[in-house]
C-alpha cells in the first residue's frame, strides 16, 4: 500500500502540463523540463527516481517495439545497468536543464547498442 501511495504522489507531482511542446505528443515526465524534474527530485528523490525510470523504460520499450516491427532491429535495453541508465539521464539533465526529459531518454536510447533480431535456428528431425 505504501508503494501505491508513493507512486500516486509521484504522479501528482510529475504530471503537470508544460507549454513548450505540442499538445498530446508526449505526456507524463517526458514532457517536463529536466530542471522541473530536478526540483521535484529534491522534494521526493525515491519517488521521482522510480517514476522517471519507469517512464524512460516504457518509452524506450515503445521505441524498440516500433523499430523492431519496421526492420527487425532493436536497442539492447539490458546493455547498461539500471544505475548506468539513471546516471546517463541525470548527466544529460544536469547539462540541459531546460530540455524536456524525453530528450534525455532519447540520448540514452541512442547510446544503447543496435541489434538485429536473429531467430533461433530450427532443428529438423
Amino acid at each position: 500500500m505504501k508503494l501505491i501511495c508513493s507512486i500516486a504522489l509521484a504522479l501528482a507531482i510529475l504530471i503537470q502540463p508544460t507549454s513548450s511542446r505540442a499538445d498530446g505528443v508526449i505526456a507524463g515526465p517526458g514532457s517536463m523540463s529536466c530542471g522541473k524534474i530536478a526540483e521535484n527530485y529534491r522534494k521526493s528523490p525515491t519517488d521521482v527516481e522510480l517514476w522517471i525510470t519507469f517512464w524512460a523504460q516504457g518509452f524506450m520499450s515503445g521505441e524498440n517495439y516500433t523499430q523492431f516491427a519496421i526492420d527487425g532491429q532493436y536497442r539492447d535495453l539490458e546493455a547498461m545497468t539500471m544505475e548506468a541508465q539513471q546516471k546517463s539521464l541525470a548527466s544529460y539533465c544536469d547539462e540541459h536543464p531546460m530540455a524536456e526529459f524525453v530528450k534525455a531518454v532519447l540520448d540514452l536510447y541512442g547510446k544503447l547498442p543496435l541489434k538485429k533480431y536473429t531467430p533461433p535456428a530450427s532443428t529438423s528431425h
